[in-house]
């Protein structure tokens, strides 16, 4: 079994983040963090794949039908003459206030990311390999009509729905990232052909701070030892399997790990070794793609650990 990382033309796209006072604070969300992951990944076994001759078109024609219009629209064409960037709380998620930019580079990075999810999921589909979708921006807090943390297309959705359209009946979405991935829940509720788990922080602190109970969210409010984390893991994809799960999008988060700015968790970087471990024993096919993750020196050793289990 090979590895297959599929990666996305690099972009500095999300220079700052907005506080609710208004201060413009620099993103953690960098390119360094995908040079450290890239390496670890190599390190252990995965190899480099390209983009596929049509993974930009058919992204986008995904993403259209994933996202409503008027979010792609402001995506492309928010940011007025003159300025650089535009803060525009009509697309925040429910609830939230929003803090995260559109700039400039913001359209041509979402498409790139979800391009290379498009294509990660075609390799996987089509070769029987498991694939890792090494994007940024991250993916997993944009909904159906906005975006926010970092997050403007949902990569992992657009990742299954390509799976769907290789043939695969049910695409179960994992989700390991410390937080709840509610745009990805906002996309997938209702539809039994996207089963969805999350193992993540619920600690109201936390964004998106308000996690309602629901099947497959299996919630964290504090600091879990490791054996406690991978038997939620566990948990979250035997769910996934009673939903009939024939692949799996697995929405991967470094900044469960300690140390992580955005993070408040004490996990080490070798626990995506068994996270890993897990999820080969399903033997399912499997596309992965980045979300979260922003503790630099971390990066390496989590990435080098899941792909010496998934390669």
């Amino acid at each position: 079994m090979t590895l297959h990382v599929v990666i996305p033309e690099e972009s500095a796209a999300l220079p700052f983040r907005v506080e609710p006072s208004g201060a413009q604070v620099a993103s953690k969300e960098i390119p360094e963090r995908i040079h450290h992951i890239l390496a670890g990944l190599l390190d252990g076994g995965a190899v480099a794949a390209a983009l596929g001759a049509d993974s930009l078109a058919r992204a986008e024609r995904l993403v259209g039908a994933v996202h409503d219009k008027e979010l792609l629209d402001h995506l492309r064409h928010g940011v007025p003459e003159g300025a650089e960037s535009v803060l525009d709380s009509a697309f925040s998620a429910p609830g939230l206030e929003q803090e995260t930019p559109v700039t400039r580079g913001v359209w041509p990075a979402a498409l790139g990311a979800a391009a290379a999810a498009v294509r990660a999921a075609e390799l996987t589909a089509r070769d029987g390999e498991n694939s890792y979708a090494l994007v940024r921006p991250p993916g997993h807090h944009a909904g159906p009509g906005w975006y926010g943390g970092y997050c403007f297309v949902n990569n992992a959705v657009v990742a299954a729905r390509t799976l769907q359209e290789e043939g695969v009946a049910r695409a179960g979405i994992l989700d390991v990232d410390y937080h709840l991935g509610n745009g990805t829940l906002a996309l997938v509720q209702g539809d039994p052909t996207l089963p969805f788990a999350s193992v993540h922080s619920s600690d109201p602190k936390d964004f998106p701070y308000t996690f309602e109970p629901g099947p497959g969210l299996f919630g964290v409010r504090s600091d879990p030892a490791q054996e406690d984390f991978l038997a939620l893991v566990a948990d979250a994809l035997a769910h996934l399997r009673r939903e009939g799960a024939a692949a799996l999008v697995v929405s991967v988060g470094y900044d469960v790990l300690a140390g992580d700015p955005h993070g408040s968790w004490s996990l080490a970087p070798e626990v995506f070794g068994p996270v890993a471990a897990l999820i080969a024993e399903q033997r399912l096919p499997t596309v992965f793609v980045q979300e979260g993750g922003y503790g630099i020196p971390s990066l390496r050793g989590a990435a080098r650990a899941l792909a010496l289990e998934a390669s």
